[in-house]
């Protein structure tokens, strides 16, 4: 077996891991999504009380409605936070699967079609998630989420974008400088 057969089949074997951990995370989210609505409000509790008491080490000896104002603040940005992650992973998986493909990386007119196919993926599956959610009791659906969630994704897939257009300026940088 020559060198070129064995890249390729370890590209192949990159690109199977690949769409198995994006599997993963796919279904993670749906995991998440398929929380009730008290299930999913704990967890996001557990996170904002310790954002909490990072943010204010003397949150204890607050009064009630200094803490409860608090806690709602962050508890938002947590949530939100959240999703907008959670789906600029996502983003991120499947655009470094597509950038194992040269064609996609070859030129930045495919780089960006690479990020908007991206993109529009992950709103797809975001509105698919948000819909799920309909079906979870104490759940609801909202198109806001949706938003937030592509806003992760358009931010992920313009800052890996940036990432590999700037690799590939250095790395025709030097080889011309080799030359």
């Amino acid at each position: 077996m020559n060198v070129c057969n064995i890249k390729k089949l370890s590209l192949w074997g990159l690109r199977i891991v690949l769409v198995l951990i994006i599997l993963f995370w796919m279904s993670t989210i749906f995991g998440f999504s398929a929380e009730t609505g008290t299930q999913s409000q704990g967890l996001s509790d557990k996170i904002t009380i310790r954002a909490v008491q990072i943010i204010e080490p003397e949150y204890s000896s607050l009064d009630l409605a200094s803490k409860e104002e608090l806690f709602n603040k962050v508890s938002f940005f947590v949530r939100k936070t959240g999703h907008f992650s959670e789906y600029g992973i996502l983003a991120g998986l499947i655009l470094i699967l597509l950038f194992t493909f040269e064609e996609v990386r070859n030129t930045r007119k495919h780089i960006i079609m690479g990020a908007v196919v991206t993109d529009l993926i992950c709103m797809i599956y975001a509105s698919t998630d948000e819909f799920h959610q309909t079906f979870v009791d104490g759940r609801s659906g909202k198109s806001a989420d949706v938003l937030i969630d592509t806003s992760g994704t358009v931010f992920a897939t313009i800052i890996l974008c940036l990432i590999i257009v700037c690799a590939g300026n250095r790395r025709r940088k030097n080889e011309q400088l080799e030359r």
